[in-house]
């Protein structure tokens, strides 16, 4: 079983997780303003969980999507002034080019514009670096972000159980061999100080958490 998501707090100096029950998101401050990864699947909680760590929606600048599933983008209306990045094999996910479940089962449409991302994609947002990393098999176009080099967000590519990397929840994925090898490809990366799921704790231990996936 994946460790339990903690308690809404600050990580380290400008960054932030916020749980929101049985998903998470993460915030990153990038000068005057935030970055968030995700919005979980509503925005009242959103609001609420904000509201704890005195932190302003209105400061939000981008919201960066790992993928289209209900429980990561459920709470965007909390940020009706940020700019949504997505990535764009994931678009397949939600214009019925590819089903979420069986084959008549499909992520809904977007209610806000997106602009889209690609696999490598360097982005700087204010004094942030990020870069875009192409892991699918949890859905089609999932994508993970590397955070100044050190945080890196998965989303639902995977989850830390007893400071290691697993991949459970095997059910609810598009495909699992490319889910295996999309950890493998993150395992590669060096430099990162936090692993950052949505679904399970995070870990600042990166290399024990990935030994078992080189």
């Amino acid at each position: 079983m994946a460790d339990k998501i903690p308690s809404t707090s600050q990580i380290a100096d400008g960054f932030y997780i916020l749980n929101l029950g049985f998903v998470c998101m993460y915030l990153v401050r990038s000068g005057d303003s935030l970055l968030a990864f995700d919005t979980g699947m509503k925005a009242d909680k959103v609001s609420a969980g904000l509201e704890r760590l005195r932190l302003d929606a209105s400061k939000v600048s981008h919201v960066i999507l790992t993928h289209s599933d209900r429980d990561h983008v459920g709470g965007l209306s909390a940020f009706p002034q940020a700019r949504v990045l997505m990535p764009e094999a994931e678009v397949s996910m939600i214009d019925r080019t590819t089903p979420r479940f069986f084959s008549f089962i499909y992520n809904k449409p977007f209610a806000v514009s997106y602009e889209t991302l690609t696999d490598n994609q360097d982005l700087t947002i204010g004094d942030t670096r990020i870069r875009c990393i192409a892991t699918p098999g949890h859905t089609a176009g999932h994508m993970s972000y590397l955070v100044n080099g050190s945080i890196l967000v998965a989303g639902d590519i995977l989850n830390v159980s007893g400071g290691k990397v697993v991949m459970d929840r095997k059910f609810i994925n598009i495909d699992n061999e490319e889910r295996e090898d999309s950890i493998r490809r993150l395992a590669a990366l060096t430099g990162v100080s936090y692993l950052c799921p949505m679904h399970s704790g995070y870990t600042n231990d990166f290399e024990t958490a990935m030994k078992e996936w080189r």
